[in-house]
């Protein structure tokens, strides 16, 4: 359908009445403890999407072959007779005309017919989010302040791709075992019903649908596999709704905070995060009415992140050494660093054969070589899933991760009174200070020679120290 065409709406998405609640309190429980709290409805918007319309038809090319036969003879010019086939590049044609025009909207239902369609629909409702929290925070002494608190939110609505023509579930293979006669069966070439022969007629009722057919492959080839023709609509050749609102997202996280603010020369600020959460944002099979849940991997369970500075207590105006030689050389230096840690990210696993426990993956000492217990997997090429298998293996299991995040970064730093009006800074910053490696995740597939082992690391930074010295005034 087209905006404008047949009583069609010419907006591009339709209007929706959101209501956007927020609710915040705070209650001081005494002079230096605080309890705070909130709820609120959010909307995503569309423009953050960057969904724009399907222009099929609207905009198209006009190929004109120069030679069929490397020069032999031409179909534009004539090169040996020195007539260059730019000087006529797009010639009359037999039917009056030189240029393809753009059909528009002259194909109808049959623009995305045979080439596959991902499709936005026009009713989508936005994503929906309700969070809520709530924190209490506690002052210690005159620079220090702790809190704690929780978070939780819930996500309807979420966009997921779903494949509409998906083969129905009763002619996927559900055992653990390889059934190369289904994959066969399903794969073999049959007549082909959306032969171009077969649709004569549109060449004289309809030869802008006819000529938008024809120059189609899936409309060209006299057979079919089996299987497309098993699937809802086979004549679209794949079509995938990208707008299902069927996702949903929940989040419980812990957060703990430790500040100290700046005084006497040093600050530190430091926090821990305990997430929980899961997704429903795929389907475990294509022909799953509704998608599944699992572990994210768009957080991790736990992080740990602190930074602190620290102002030397040596020097002019300082505890100690506030003058003379001393002073001079080890005096107004001031470090500072930042540590990170955190899990790596789940291992997404593709759709193999596992005969034991998956609590059993996690098993044994982690090493480069055997990075989780690969005993219990289906390696033997010839037993391996074959094709319309259906998934029996989750994509993701618990607690089996990539290497996850370690690190430690510094710089220290002094200024040089050089005059009233310039000051030289000279700075070193030490990335990656202890040099730690951070490794790609194994390999996952059990019929490689290395399953199992990690063969590579990241391209995160190793150590890498950077001088510095700059004029201020």
């Amino acid at each position: 359908i087209y905006p404008g065409v047949n009583g069609v709406q010419s907006r591009l998405q339709n209007t929706e009445f959101m209501l956007l609640p927020r609710i915040g309190v705070a209650y001081q429980l005494t002079s230096k403890t605080v309890l705070r709290g909130g709820y609120g409805i959010y909307f995503d918007t569309l423009n953050a999407q960057n969904v724009g319309p399907d222009q099929s038809g609207f905009s198209r090319a006009t190929v004109n072959p120069i030679t069929n036969d490397f020069g032999q003879t031409w179909l534009s010019g004539n090169p040996a007779a020195g007539i260059s086939p730019l000087t006529d590049p797009f010639p009359l044609r037999p039917d009056g005309t030189r240029f393809d025009v753009p059909v528009g909207t002259g194909q109808g239902l049959l623009a995305r017919a045979g080439i596959g369609w991902n499709f936005y629909g026009q009713s989508v409702p936005r994503a929906r989010q309700q969070r809520w929290r709530i924190d209490l925070q506690r002052q210690l002494g005159a620079d220090m302040v702790v809190t704690v608190g929780y978070a939780g939110s819930y996500s309807d609505r979420i966009r997921v791709s779903r494949r509409l023509d998906a083969l129905p579930g009763q002619y996927w293979n559900t055992t653990q075992e390889r059934n190369n006669a289904l994959a066969s069966n399903l794969n073999q070439n049959v007549p082909n019903p959306f032969h171009i022969q077969n649709f004569q007629e549109l060449r004289i009722s309809d030869p802008i649908a006819y000529q938008a057919l024809e120059s189609r492959g899936y409309f060209l080839s006299p057979t079919i596999p089996k299987h497309m023709l098993l699937r809802p609509y086979p004549h679209m050749n794949n079509i995938s709704a990208v707008g299902s609102t069927d996702g949903e997202v929940k989040t419980h996280s812990f957060e703990a905070m430790f500040q100290r603010r700046f005084a006497r020369g040093f600050t530190l600020h430091a926090n821990y995060t305990a997430l929980y959460e899961r997704d429903r944002d795929y389907y475990h099979n294509e022909f799953d009415p509704l998608p599944s849940w699992r572990q994210t991997n768009a957080g991790v369970p736990h992080r740990i992140a602190a930074t602190g500075i620290w102002e030397l207590p040596f020097g002019r105006g300082r505890a100690f050494l506030q003058s003379g030689l001393a002073s001079a050389l080890f005096g107004g230096w001031q470090i500072a660093g930042t540590y990170e840690w955190q899990p790596g990210p789940l291992l997404d696993w593709g759709n193999i054969f596992y005969y034991g426990d998956l609590a059993d993956i996690r098993k044994g000492k982690r090493t480069l070589d055997r990075w989780f217990n690969t005993d219990g997997f289906e390696r033997n090429p010839q037993r391996t899933p074959a094709s319309f298998q259906a998934r029996l293996f989750p994509t993701r299991v618990d607690g089996v991760r990539a290497d996850g995040l370690n690190r430690i970064d510094a710089n220290i730093q002094r200024d040089f009174r050089l005059t009233e009006r310039f000051t030289l800074q000279l700075r070193m910053d030490a990335l990656n200070v202890a040099n730690r490696s951070q490794f790609e995740p194994p390999n996952r597939d059990p019929i490689s020679t290395n399953f199992g082992r990690v063969t590579n690391n990241t391209s995160s930074t190793m150590r890498f120290l950077l001088f510095q010295a700059r004029i201020k005034f």
